[in-house]
């Protein structure tokens, strides 16, 4: 076996790795297969131009693996954005003194204070 069949075929490999876990959405896993990648990459780099057939179905092969893992971290970046929107939203609300004036807590003696925290009432 040619060395960029090995390198091409190692690819394809962690790729296909790499796409199950983000599926799984198991991060530290993408993490680890992160460095895997990157030497697969080298070694294919490396390796040189595909010279036969069995060569450039190989280098076939891993690109459409390849096609296939940018799905699923796609996927998974959209996600993740989602969630970062969601939390900025609600720590957004959270923080919103408006959440704690008249209409939120009712008539009130005191001042209000304008934190993050709820003031627990001492009558509930």
């Amino acid at each position: 076996m040619s060395a960029l069949l090995e390198a091409a075929s190692r690819l394809r490999m962690v790729l296909l790795q790499e796409a199950a876990a983000a599926r799984q959405a198991m991060l530290p896993e993408l993490v680890q297969l992160i460095g895997e990648k990157r030497l697969a990459l080298s070694d294919l780099a490396a390796a040189g131009v595909p010279q036969s057939e069995v060569e450039r179905q190989a280098i076939a092969a891993m690109m459409r693996a390849a096609e296939e893992n940018a799905l699923a971290l796609g996927a998974v970046a959209g996600a993740l954005e989602g969630v970062r929107e969601r939390l900025r939203r609600d720590v957004s609300e959270a923080a919103d003194p408006g959440l704690y004036g008249p209409a939120a807590a009712g008539a009130r003696r005191r001042p209000l204070r304008h934190t993050l925290a709820a003031s627990l009432d001492q009558q509930a």
